[in-house]
């Protein structure tokens, strides 16, 4: 018999979080490398994953380059999940390190492009048209200047919209290590961004 899978709603960071029997069952499917447990996750995660690469990255062919190794690195490690594993923090740990390993090889400093931006803090989690793209540059400018840990963790609590805990989660630290994490990154982004406005840094 085929075994059949409830279908994942919500977004990210919501309830999918530790679902319950539902998630349980689907780990398990998972771990037996089931190609209906595998679909059913891919399908539901591969525009939040993508979305979360390109805002990393700035790059659309990045980010689906990497959305596509991601993707690969969760199916080739699918035995080694733990059963008490959340699916959703397990897929953005992996595509948080595919970015990291691009940064390594690349040396990349474009990483992100998000959109209107109203204040330094608020334009990680809004988004713009055409006439934000000066903003955007800006923002390029100041992330340019963070280090990639302070990067990934901004975008995962303001842009992508996880908790703290679901962030240490992801990043594998403590609660308590993100919000010192964070609120450094925030200062740091901040005072790069200033400096990017009266054109010290580009």
């Amino acid at each position: 018999m085929v075994p059949t899978y409830p279908a994942l709603g919500g977004e990210p960071g919501a309830a999918i979080w530790g679902a319950g029997r539902a998630e349980a069952s689907l780990i398990e499917g998972l771990r037996r490398r089931e190609s209906e447990a595998f679909s059913l996750v891919y399908e539901r995660y591969k525009g939040p994953i993508y979305n979360y690469l390109y805002r990393l990255s700035g790059s659309a062919e990045i980010a689906d380059d990497l959305t596509h190794d991601t993707f690969l690195s969760a199916y080739e490690a699918l035995p080694t999940l733990r059963a008490d594993s959340a699916v959703c923090a397990w897929l953005y740990r992996i595509a948080s390190n595919r970015f990291r390993d691009l940064l390594r090889r690349k040396r990349i400093i474009n990483w992100l492009s998000l959109g209107d931006r109203r204040d330094a803090e608020s334009s990680l989690s809004e988004s713009g048209g055409e006439e934000s793209v000066p903003e955007q540059e800006l923002v390029q400018a100041a992330l340019r200047h963070l280090k990639p840990d302070y990067a990934i963790c901004l975008t995962l609590r303001l842009a992508e919209g996880f908790n703290t805990e679901e962030t240490a989660s992801i990043l594998k630290t403590s609660p308590e290590a993100i919000r010192m994490r964070l609120c450094r990154a925030r200062q740091m982004f901040k005072a790069a961004y200033a400096a990017a406005e009266r054109g010290e840094i580009s």
